[in-house]
C-alpha cells in the first residue's frame, strides 16, 4: 500500500509537471494513469480536465469537472473552470451560473467576478456588471484588497506622482476639502522630486509619508447613466458602415452628446482612477475592472453597438480602457488590438492640441498576414515597421478632434500620430479604447 501511495503521488506529481511544462497530452496520460489508482479521486479528476480543456476539448473537459463536482460540491477551481469550459463552448447562462458558484464560495475570488462583469456586459445587464467590476475594484484597491494590484500599490514612477500630485490641485480647485488636496499635492510632488523615472520600488518612509490611500480611489466622480440617449443619432450611418466594410477603418465625428461627453471627461479629470503606470512609458491607464466601470462608460459602450448595428451589433464589449499621455508628445507605438472591432475617442478639448492636422490615429488599413499571431505584436516590432512602410499608402490618418471616433478592425496595425498637446492637467490627451468581439 506504501509503494502504491508513492507511486500514485510520483505520478500526480509528474502529470503536474508536464501541464505546467506545456505539455497537456502527455499530463492528460498521466492524470488518467493516477485515476486508475484512485478512481473518483476529485483533484485528479479535475486536473485531467484541465489538460484535457488546454487541448482545446472543452466539452470531454465538462465530464471532469462535473465529476470532481459531484464528489466535492465545494470544489472552486472545478466551478471555475467549468464555467471557462463552458464560456469556450458559447454557453453562456451556464458559465454565469458556474463563475457565480466559484464566487459565492470564495468571494475573493477575482478572476471569477471580472468574468461575471463582462458576462452580464453581454446580456445587456449593465447594472449587474457594475457590481462585479466594484469588485474586482474593491479586490485591488479596496479595504478588502488582496494581493492582485500589489506591485502597484508599493512601487511608483516620477510620472505617476506628479500627475497625482496636479490631479489633487485640480481637485482642491473644485472640492470642499481644499486643505487635504493641497496638502496631499505637496507631499507627492516632493516624493516625486526623489523618485527615478523608472518604477520603483517605494521604501518604508516613502510609503508612510504618501498614507495608506496612495494608488486607490481617494475619489471618484460620480458618473450615472443619463436618462437621454448618451451616442448621437446618426444620419449618416450608412455611409460610414459602407465605408468601414471598405477599408477596414472609419473615423465618426460627434460621437457623444454635449452632456454625455461633459459628464465623461468630469469623471476622468476628478476620478483618482489612473492606477497604471507601467504599461507604457510617459502614459497613466485605467480600465474597467479597475477603476474606469462606471454607469455613464457602460450605457455609451451599450448604445454604441445600437448605432452601428452592421457593425457592432453582433459583438459584446470586451475590455475598455483609458490612457492620458503625460508629456506634450506622449505615443502609443504601432500595435494591435485582441478584439474583433476596436473603437477608439477622444475626450480632451480639441484646443489642447498643438498641431491641428495631426495628433490623433494612423491604421494601416492592409491588415497582416493570417498567420501573424496576436502575441508576436510587442515581440516584433522591427517586422511590423518593415510591414508598414511596404504599406504606407494604405493608411487612414485621422487628425484629433474632441468627440472623434474611429471604428476599425482590431487585427490592423495603428498608432498614435505625432501628438503635441498643452502640458497643463486639463489638456493631457486622453483617449479611449472600447474592444468589441
Amino acid at each position: 500500500m506504501a509503494k502504491s501511495s508513492a507511486e500514485f503521488r510520483a505520478l500526480v506529481a509528474d502529470a503536474l509537471a508536464k501541464f505546467q511544462g506545456g505539455r497537456a497530452a502527455e499530463a492528460e496520460s498521466a492524470y488518467r494513469a493516477a485515476l486508475a489508482m484512485a478512481p473518483g479521486d476529485p483533484a485528479v479528476t479535475h486536473n485531467l480536465g484541465a489538460a484535457i480543456a488546454a487541448q482545446g476539448r472543452h466539452r470531454d473537459a465538462l465530464g471532469c469537472f462535473e465529476a470532481a463536482l459531484f464528489a466535492d460540491p465545494d470544489f472552486v477551481s472545478a466551478h471555475y473552470n467549468k464555467a471557462v469550459a463552458l464560456m469556450a463552448l458559447g454557453e453562456a447562462q451556464g458559465a454565469i451560473k458556474s463563475f457565480s458558484r466559484a464566487a459565492a464560495r470564495e468571494p475573493q475570488h477575482y478572476q471569477a467576478h471580472r468574468a461575471l462583469g463582462f458576462l452580464w456586459l453581454a446580456q445587456g445587464e449593465r447594472g449587474r456588471a457594475l457590481d462585479h467590476f466594484a469588485r474586482t475594484y474593491e479586490l485591488r484597491r479596496g479595504d478588502d484588497r488582496t494581493t492582485i494590484a500589489l506591485k502597484s500599490l508599493t512601487t511608483t514612477a516620477r510620472h505617476k506622482l506628479e500627475h497625482d500630485a496636479e490631479q489633487f490641485l485640480y481637485l482642491a480647485q473644485r472640492l470642499r476639502d481644499r486643505r487635504r488636496f493641497d496638502l496631499l499635492a505637496r507631499s507627492y510632488g516632493e516624493i516625486a522630486k526623489q523618485m527615478s523615472t523608472e518604477v520603483t520600488a517605494l521604501s518604508g518612509a516613502h510609503l508612510e509619508a504618501l498614507g495608506e490611500d496612495y494608488n486607490t480611489p481617494i475619489h471618484l466622480r460620480a458618473a450615472p447613466e443619463l436618462s437621454e440617449p448618451v451616442v448621437n443619432e446618426r444620419a449618416d450611418r450608412l455611409a460610414l458602415t459602407a465605408a468601414f466594410e471598405r477599408g477596414g477603418a472609419v473615423a465618426v465625428n460627434d460621437l457623444l452628446t454635449p452632456q454625455a461627453l461633459q459628464a465623461l471627461r468630469q469623471f476622468l479629470l476628478e476620478s483618482t482612477i489612473w492606477h497604471d503606470f507601467s504599461h507604457i512609458e510617459g502614459f497613466v491607464a485605467s480600465y474597467l475592472e479597475d477603476g474606469l466601470a462606471c454607469p455613464l462608460l457602460l450605457q455609451i459602450a451599450d448604445e454604441l453597438r445600437s448605432a452601428f448595428p452592421e457593425v457592432l451589433g453582433k459583438h459584446p464589449l470586451s475590455q475598455a480602457w483609458a490612457f492620458k499621455g503625460l508629456r506634450p508628445q506622449s505615443a502609443v507605438d504601432v500595435h494591435a488590438d485582441a478584439a474583433t472591432i476596436s473603437v477608439n475617442f477622444w475626450v480632451t478639448p480639441s484646443e489642447a492640441n498643438l498641431a491641428p492636422e495631426r495628433g490623433g490615429l494612423v491604421v494601416c488599413r492592409a491588415p497582416p498576414p493570417d498567420d501573424w499571431e496576436i502575441k508576436d505584436y510587442d515581440a516584433d516590432q522591427a517586422r511590423i515597421v518593415t510591414f508598414l512602410e511596404q504599406k504606407a499608402i494604405d493608411s487612414l490618418i485621422v487628425p484629433y478632434r474632441e468627440n472623434r471616433a474611429v471604428l476599425f478592425r482590431s487585427r490592423l496595425f495603428h498608432h498614435s500620430d505625432r501628438p503635441e498637446f498643452v502640458s497643463t492637467y486639463e489638456n493631457h490627451r486622453i483617449n479611449l479604447t472600447l474592444l468589441y468581439g
